[in-house]
């Protein structure tokens, strides 16, 4: 019962961008545990945590997405401030500039710009993400959300399929989150453990470029319409705060 709760309170927290699931796992004392039995392909002891993980992210992403179907401008607004402050988090203790790191970030914001075609916008668009996308979107999502600081959602906005996969969760349509979770899968059995040693190794640089790609996809997360701009700038603020906070835990 506690790896469900445990994993229950992970994919709750998991939906936000900025909200990373490898930090998530170090406050709750399994992220060495879970990279060991990764690496030894021992999945049995998790199967608790994985069913309370994934009932967190039903229930979580079926709130956000009636809240961005019904607020879309507002949880627009609150994204943008998650994913704003999760840079903090994403760059840790390499904040120092170097010519390296500035020119990794240049890097990130150009990708991130590019990638960033649209704004976030649930149930209005006539786009269907491709089952190339979905797999290729679980891969990089899972793979990279076990990395402490780093969070799976902003890889999602990245590519450009956030709201798609919220709206998805919202109406239960489970042959498109059964395509996303096969490449969620393959991303944390295949990709994970090496991901792990790459971003170990260079993580400065990783790090400063997955900054920019945030700052680059944040484009979309801006609000269509700002008939309300005090409530806006107020909500921004808050997800802003909030993970800002939990980048300090």
């Amino acid at each position: 019962m506690d790896m469900v709760v445990k994993g229950l309170i992970t994919g709750c927290i998991i939906v936000l961008p900025g909200m990373s699931g490898g930090t998530m796992l170090l406050l709750l004392g399994l992220y060495e545990r879970l990279m060991q039995d990764l690496a030894r392909l021992r999945v049995l002891p998790w199967i608790p945590f994985v069913l309370g993980a994934g009932a967190g992210i039903v229930l979580s992403g079926k709130v956000f997405a009636w809240l961005l179907a019904a607020y879309s401008s507002i949880v627009s607004a609150f994204l943008l401030g998650c994913i704003l402050a999760s840079v903090k988090a994403v760059l840790g203790e390499h904040y120092k500039p170097t010519f390296r790191r500035a020119a990794a970030l240049l890097i990130g914001l150009a990708v991130g710009l590019i990638l960033s075609d649209g704004q976030l916008d649930l149930g209005h668009s006539d786009v269907t993400p491709t089952i190339a996308t979905l797999l290729i979107g679980g891969i990089l999502s899972s793979a990279t959300m076990i990395l402490p600081g780093v969070t799976g959602s902003s890889v999602l906005i990245i590519m450009g399929i956030y709201d798609d996969l919220l709206k998805a969760l919202g109406d239960l349509d489970w042959i498109t989150l059964g395509i996303f979770l096969v490449g969620a899968a393959i991303g944390i059995f295949g990709l994970a453990n090496a991901l792990d040693n790459i971003y170990s190794r260079y993580r400065a640089t990783i790090s400063w470029l997955f900054s920019g790609l945030i700052l680059g996809a944040g484009r979309m997360l801006i609000p269509a319409s700002f008939a309300n701009p005090v409530l806006l700038v107020t909500a921004a603020i808050a997800g802003f705060a909030l993970v800002w906070w939990w980048g300090s835990r």
